[in-house]
């Protein structure tokens, strides 16, 4: 019996070579902590804060508080006795002890100091949701500063401390009838802005109405 009969089967040269099976590579069943999933999410969140970290931001921000009120403060007192002793001087100078002087300046301060901040706010107002609220910041910062005349008038009549006592003793002696002019030209700058502020809400009414009307009907 020859060695033939029992070696293995050859395959013939240039014949197809039976197919090796194919095994996918073991898939992990989860996910490991601090990686990154298949959707692309990142599953840890940021750790939260302890006590301690917001006891030491709420103690920041308390006393960063407390140094802005008390800078305030000592502004304010600094500007109260500056400020209306500043202003009666320097109405006193420009009346100069007239009294028709002193009405006169009385009038147009309280009228113009009165009309302008109003109308300002007024087209703030009316502005303010147009090209990033510009126009809105500059008609307010308008009339803030239009208001000042008035707001120092005001300090003086009002207000209880030495610089206010000062301007009152200074407008009764140098700028005679100013005080109630200015309180005149106050009344006659809130009647006129209403006057104008009617006609400009009339004015926008009108245009909503034709812009309402134009529109095609569905």
């Amino acid at each position: 019996m020859s060695n033939e009969q029992f070696s293995a089967p050859q395959s013939e040269p240039g014949g197809p070579t039976p197919p090796m099976p194919h095994t996918d590579p073991a898939q992990p069943s989860s996910t490991l902590p601090g990686s990154t999933p298949a959707g692309g999410a990142v599953t840890d969140t940021p750790p939260k804060p302890t006590a301690g970290e917001r006891a030491n931001a709420l103690v920041k921000k308390v006393v960063i508080g407390l140094v802005i009120a008390a800078l305030l403060v000592v502004t304010y007192f600094i500007l109260e006795a500056f400020l209306p002793r500043w202003w009666a001087g320097q109405i006193g100078r420009r009346v100069n002890g007239s009294m028709a002087s002193g009405v006169w300046t009385g009038l147009v301060i309280g009228f113009v100091c009165t009309f302008l901040p109003l109308l300002f706010f007024t087209l703030s107002f009316l502005n303010r949701s147009r090209l990033r609220n510009i126009p809105t910041i500059a008609f307010a910062v308008l009339g803030v500063l239009a208001a000042i005349p008035n707001l120092l008038t005001l300090a003086v009549v009002a207000g209880g401390g030495n610089g206010a006592h000062a301007g009152e003793r200074i407008f009764d002696v140098e700028a005679p009838g100013f005080r109630a002019a200015s309180l005149w030209g106050v009344i006659v700058g809130v009647i006129v802005f209403a006057l104008v502020g009617y006609f400009i809400w009339r004015y926008r009414r009108q245009g909503r109405q034709l812009a309402a009307a134009k529109k095609p009907k569905k």
